[in-house]
């Protein structure tokens, strides 16, 4: 996945420094428009700025400014290197281009989220206990109201495992209890052939 990122300069000089500086850096994908290499129709124009993969409503924005003068340098960044070519073009004095830069959407880091804030999901509900909230029941149960008072056993038990309260064995005497349930075998009496 690549970013693409734009820079419209005063000068062909200016633009020409600036896909220099890039290449040196190691980007491959960086395309340059100006006046003086394309046709003089906007649209000559237009289809020289879309061949960098530029969006065609960008393209006719840019070719305006281009058609008086300017020039653009377009770099395709991979995924980690946005930053540093955003950089690297801003050392060499760009004009505005007439195209807003997108806005960050880097969320701030909270502990109380924390796999929100590396996702860059936001955090659905605010609510810590919104199980409790929809069924409209205590979050913190009593001892009154609990699965152990309808059961009619006590909230901490002090004889054992809950199996004792319901009359089951705590270990089963039988050695095989699943073979002797499905009535099978636990060891084949069948004596196998050797070759």
């Amino acid at each position: 996945m690549s970013q693409t990122i734009c820079r419209m300069y005063a000068t062909p000089a200016q633009a020409a420094s600036a896909k220099a500086a890039l290449e040196r850096e190691g980007y491959n994908e960086v395309y340059l428009v100006a006046s003086d290499n394309v046709g003089e129709s906007i649209d000559d124009i237009v289809a020289a700025i879309t061949r960098g993969y530029v969006l065609k409503a960008h393209a006719r924005v840019y070719a305006q400014t281009i058609s008086r003068g300017g020039s653009l340098v377009t770099v395709h960044a991979p995924f980690t290197g946005g930053g540093r070519a955003t950089r690297i073009l801003d050392n060499f004095s760009p004009i505005d281009s007439g195209i807003a830069e997108p806005e960050s959407h880097v969320m701030p880091w909270n502990e109380a989220t924390p796999m929100s804030c590396i996702l860059q999901i936001p955090v659905l509900l605010d609510n810590p206990t919104p199980f409790a909230s929809f069924w409209n029941v205590p979050p913190l149960s009593s001892s009154t109201f609990s699965l152990s008072a309808l059961l009619g056993m006590p909230l901490l038990k002090r004889f054992g495992p809950a199996a004792s309260s319901f009359g089951l064995p705590l270990l089963s005497r039988d050695p095989a209890p699943l073979s002797s349930l499905l009535r099978l075998p636990t060891l084949s009496r069948q004596r196998s052939v050797r070759r």
